[in-house]
């Protein structure tokens, strides 16, 4: 047991308290949408902290783990991502959910994200995963995920107990609130309400259609969006977008990504510098 603890530790997959992403330890930011229709498969998120020193990280697979990319800060390093089995994962910040460890459990003192894209490749493994251990993260977070099959769900504490939140459409939106917890149907924050206004509205999925809603619901001020991303997650394409500006993306194919070892990189150096005016 031992050399397993601290192979995950060289791995990055233990951290011994409470890894909570830089999304959760500022309310009111990010904003994810999962989608599946006819045959495309698309998860579209927005990280929004006024922190613009951002990193991209590949780590190719081992024969216990899968290769993936995770997004995110120098001080916070897994905000997100996507593996080489195309699941998704990414995080909302909320206040105080009220979680409560469930008797008979262990607790589970890894790094959440890192650990469901190593060892995770579809939303039933995720819930098997969830349904295991305490994870003190629901204490203030939810954790929007989607697989290449189209399936997708929100883990959250709500109600006094974990909830695996699925949508009865082709679409499914995550921002900052517990869902669960909404018993009328009237879901609070303009971001959902713009996501969904623009996902009700469309004909059809595209990587255009994903780029709107995250344009529409981009942020200013003290939590602005730093960086965006659309994942093709049946062909491992990610489309990166930085500082709000969705006009430079900056294409990634994962397999061939991973094939260069693994890196780590400042996301900003990927794009042309911005004038200054």
């Amino acid at each position: 047991m031992k050399s397993i603890i601290r192979v995950m530790m060289c791995l990055g997959l233990i951290c011994w308290g409470f890894h909570s992403p830089a999304c959760v330890s500022e309310p009111f930011g990010c904003t994810i949408v999962m989608a599946a229709r006819n045959g495309l498969v698309l998860a579209g998120n927005n990280e929004d902290r006024n922190h613009p020193q951002t990193i991209v990280n590949f780590i190719p697979a081992s024969e216990s783990y899968h290769g993936r990319v995770v997004f995110g800060y120098d001080d916070a390093f897994v905000q997100g991502g996507m593996n080489d089995e195309g699941l998704f994962i990414d995080a909302n910040a909320l206040a105080p959910t009220g979680w409560q460890p469930e008797p008979g459990k262990p607790t589970f003192r890894g790094i959440v994200m890192m650990v469901i894209l190593a060892t995770c490749g579809t939303c039933e493994e995720v819930k098997a995963f969830f349904e295991r251990s305490n994870f003190p993260a629901l204490g203030k977070a939810r954790f929007p995920i989607a697989d290449r099959t189209g399936a997708s769900m929100v883990v959250e504490y709500g109600q006094g107990r974990v909830q695996f939140v699925r949508s009865d459409t082709w679409y499914q939106i995550a921002t900052n609130f517990v869902m669960s917890n909404v018993k009328d149907g009237n879901y609070p924050g303009w971001r959902y309400r713009t996501a969904d206004k623009i996902m009700s509205g469309a004909k059809e999925l595209s990587v255009d259609l994903i780029r709107d809603v995250l344009e529409k619901t981009h942020q200013e001020g003290n939590s602005l969006t730093v960086y965006s991303n659309i994942y093709d997650l049946k062909q491992g394409t990610i489309y990166v977008y930085n500082l709000r500006n969705f006009e430079e993306v900056i294409i990634m194919n994962l397999v061939e990504e991973l094939k260069k070892g693994q890196r780590r990189l400042n996301l900003p150096s990927l794009f042309k510098p911005r004038a200054q005016g």
